[in-house]
């Protein structure tokens, strides 16, 4: 029997994406995979550490979904980066949802995920989730137009021998577009108007939310940050609500992207070595020192962009 479920599979301890054309593989990789796991997504929110995403399917359907996502995109990162190894944490997390209200609320904790991990100032200006495709006409938004919809021109974007459906179609940039391999319309149908989309994408998380959810008429537990992000600390929780207030987003801070960029451009090439990956402990110490210096980056940032 079909279910929806939240899904999120993690990476603490490196970086998912270090520039663009990871992070068109990897959202690639993850319409490819739902299509051949026969689970249909509902919106998805692709972060530096971490997946979220809002999948109808069966439970084994999601349970192989998780398990191949996880290996198609180890398997790209380390053929890209010159590395070995497991990349994500082991498991996944996965939560099936009942009810309207329950429903609601976490695909907006999927779209808000950017504002949460202070990567933007609002929902709508993370570019990697789903957020900025629904609405888009009545938001006062370009429409998304297809620049390529031929067969042909999309399997030379994608993997060899990658099976694909015909409604499939792509950016000038040759990324999957999410119009194309998502539910888009069924979502907006919850949220029923833009302007309850709107209000939805900057309301606080609270008790309110909790409330609503009590309405439904299953006895689920309601959609929590502290229930969607059970690896976190208490102060980790704390930061996540400032974020919602736009406290933790700077326009000047360095994203793990930009890190991830200042590294392989100015400090790999300057070892003469192809990859992060390539470099020595002495050598990535190194460079972690000299971008606190330089930066005044946490430590936590510095360890998973050198992969300390």
């Amino acid at each position: 029997m079909k279910s929806l479920f939240h899904f999120c599979i993690t990476c603490h301890a490196e970086v998912l994406f270090r520039d663009e054309e990871d992070v068109r593989q990897i959202t690639n990789i993850l319409a490819l995979e739902a299509f051949n796991c026969q689970v249909e997504l509902w919106v998805d929110a692709v972060m530096s550490t971490h997946i979220h995403g809002i999948g109808y399917a069966d439970e084994q359907a999601i349970i192989r979904f998780c398990r191949i996502l996880k290996m198609r995109i180890t398997k790209y990162h380390r053929a890209r980066h010159l590395a070995q190894g497991p990349l994500f944490d082991p498991g996944y997390f996965l939560l099936c949802l009942d009810g309207n209200n329950h429903i609601l609320a976490a695909i907006s904790y999927v779209l808000r995920n950017g504002l949460h991990h202070g990567q933007s100032a609002t929902a709508f200006s993370y570019p990697h989730c789903s957020a900025n495709h629904l609405f888009r006409k009545d938001l006062g938004k370009e429409a998304c137009v297809p620049a390529i919809t031929s067969r042909i021109d999309i399997a030379r974007c994608l993997p060899r021998r990658s099976p694909f459906p015909d409604h499939f179609a792509m950016d000038r940039d040759g990324m999957l577009m999410r119009s194309s391999f998502e539910n888009l319309g069924l979502v907006e149908h919850y949220y029923r108007t833009p302007r309850c989309f709107d209000y939805y994408m900057s309301r606080l998380s609270g008790e309110e939310w909790q409330r609503e959810q009590q309405q439904d008429p299953s006895n689920v537990d309601p959609i929590t940050l502290e229930l969607l992000e059970p690896a976190n600390t208490y102060e980790s929780i704390s930061k996540m609500l400032a974020g919602e207030k736009g406290h933790l987003y700077s326009p000047s801070r360095l994203s793990d992207q930009d890190v991830c960029r200042i590294i392989d451009d100015e400090y790999v090439s300057g070892y003469h070595k192809a990859s992060v990956y390539q470099l020595n402990w002495e050598q990535r110490k190194s460079i972690g020192v000299d971008l606190s210096r330089r930066f005044h980056l946490a430590p936590s940032q510095i360890n998973r962009c050198l992969v300390l």
